[in-house]
């Protein structure tokens, strides 16, 4: 595919970084440092959860849910990965698991039962670390109890699946199963970076496995890449996005390298054991990778998210930022965050304990919170903003209250810095620099007790 230049898209990006004043932000508190700057997946966040009756979750579940599963397993640890997980555990473990996951299903079944499923995602850990068998297992248990017919379903694989022998076997399985969309976590072209990473496969798998998908008709690919990664040039991001568009990839994920203080690539960034882009480098990459892809005919979605199609990236993501409230999300396996019947929550994170309650009965949530009107309000906000916005008059509509007053400091704040603006149709969105500084506009909007 013929794109940008490597010089006119590094040009292009360097003079939109001119735009984004860092020390401004910074000096308001509207700019965190890289390795603080992770985004929010919940509102309020887990730290700020207590105790919460299971029960509770099943008492105003939402006409329409969106189902997870988190599949534990790896065959390597990511430095960069901070997902409940376990590396290359005995088949008895994996077969325990998924008992597990059957009967937490049967926790919520009634509940759900006449619910339409919109999406069902299965997430991981790495959910192709299934065999064949325990995959066919795995869609045969979550097919008897849910009508998957009419859902968009999504399964990440890993590269690697491309070594193993029976990889066509296991791709049949699953598109016989209903998944219909593929997340591929490819992040780097770059074989020393991909090294670095511990990601236990090299470009030629993401290359074989890609051919392997189209070929049996999974069309619906997207694909993740991650900028910011140790010593990951210009250069070498230039060209793992070139690479993966000469593969004619339509849909990809592309987000900054987050650090957690629990992962190892984070005690790497603090020992200076590899060379990590800079505040100002990872801007230049984000506009390399806009300028790129827009002038390819790409769309920007959620702020992550890139479509060469005229529908959106993917329903999930439609359903996770933009239909506030009104969707119920449930997950199922151990890590697994949800949020029912206002109810935001975690299951337990430790495989043991979230063996130990399942096989006992219990529905394994971990820690929660009920949210109350301003919760809502808040957790709204943060997650329309990551997509396509604030509609004003709707949020006076579902709230009945005016969101200029309600958190008209916050939106003072946003504005004053260029973070935010409102449309002529009174739309609040994210401007180039908000998007860039996402983090830290969310963090405006909690509650002194979340921070």
């Amino acid at each position: 595919m013929h794109g940008p230049s490597y010089s006119e898209a590094l040009e292009n990006a360097i003079d939109r970084s001119y735009d984004i004043n860092l020390d401004m932000l910074k000096s308001r508190n509207l700019r965190l440092d890289t390795y603080n700057d992770y985004l929010v997946g919940t509102y309020p966040p887990l730290k700020a959860m207590g105790s919460l009756n299971a029960e509770q979750l099943l008492s105003q579940v939402a006409s329409s849910v969106d189902l997870y599963f988190h599949i534990p397993f790896c065959a390597q640890y990511c430095t960069f990965c901070h997902f409940a997980k376990e590396i290359n555990p005995p088949p008895q473990r994996v077969e325990r698991y998924l008992a597990a996951l059957e009967k937490e299903m049967g926790w919520s079944e009634a509940a759900l039962d006449g619910r339409a499923i919109e999406t069902a995602f299965f997430g991981g850990g790495t959910p192709s670390f299934l065999t064949n068998h325990q995959l066919k297992t795995l869609f045969d248990m979550i097919n008897t109890r849910f009508d998957l017919s009419k859902s968009e379903v999504s399964f990440e694989l890993h590269p690697s699946l491309a070594k193993q022998a029976d990889a066509a076997d296991r791709v049949s399985t699953l598109l016989g199963g209903g998944a219909n969309r593929f997340v591929l976590g490819v992040q780097t072209l770059d074989r020393n970076i991909l090294r670095i990473l511990n990601r236990g496969h090299g470009v030629e798998e993401v290359i074989q496995l890609v051919k392997l998908l189209n070929e049996m008709g999974a069309d619906n690919l997207s694909l993740d890449l991650m900028y910011g990664l140790p010593e990951q040039t210009l250069r070498s991001w230039y060209d793992a996005i070139i690479g993966l568009l000469d593969l004619g990839i339509e849909k990809f994920n592309i987000f900054p390298l987050m650090f957690k203080s629990t992962d190892p690539i984070a005690r790497q960034l603090a020992s200076g054991r590899y060379q990590f882009a800079g505040a100002k480098e990872r801007i230049i990459m984000h506009f390399m990778a806009e300028y790129i892809l827009t002038s390819l005919g790409y769309r920007h979605g959620p702020i992550f998210y890139w479509t060469k199609r005229t529908q959106p990236h993917s329903v999930q993501q439609r359903r996770k930022y933009d239909s506030w409230n009104d969707n119920n999300l449930v997950p199922f396996g151990v890590g697994g965050f949800g949020y029912m019947s206002q109810c935001q929550f975690y299951n337990e994170a430790d495989l043991d304990r979230y063996l130990s309650r399942v096989e006992a009965g219990e529905k394994p949530v971990w820690r929660g919170s009920a949210l109350s009107k301003d919760d809502l309000m808040r957790r709204t906000v943060m997650f329309a903003l990551r997509s396509s916005g604030v509609l004003l008059s709707r949020f006076e509509q579902e709230f009945g209250l005016s969101m200029e007053t309600y958190f008209s400091r916050e939106l003072e704040t946003l504005r004053s810095a260029g973070l935010v603006s409102i449309s002529n149709d009174g739309v609040l969105s994210l401007t180039a620099a908000g998007i860039l500084n996402s983090g830290a506009v969310s963090l405006l909007f909690f509650v002194e007790q979340c921070t």
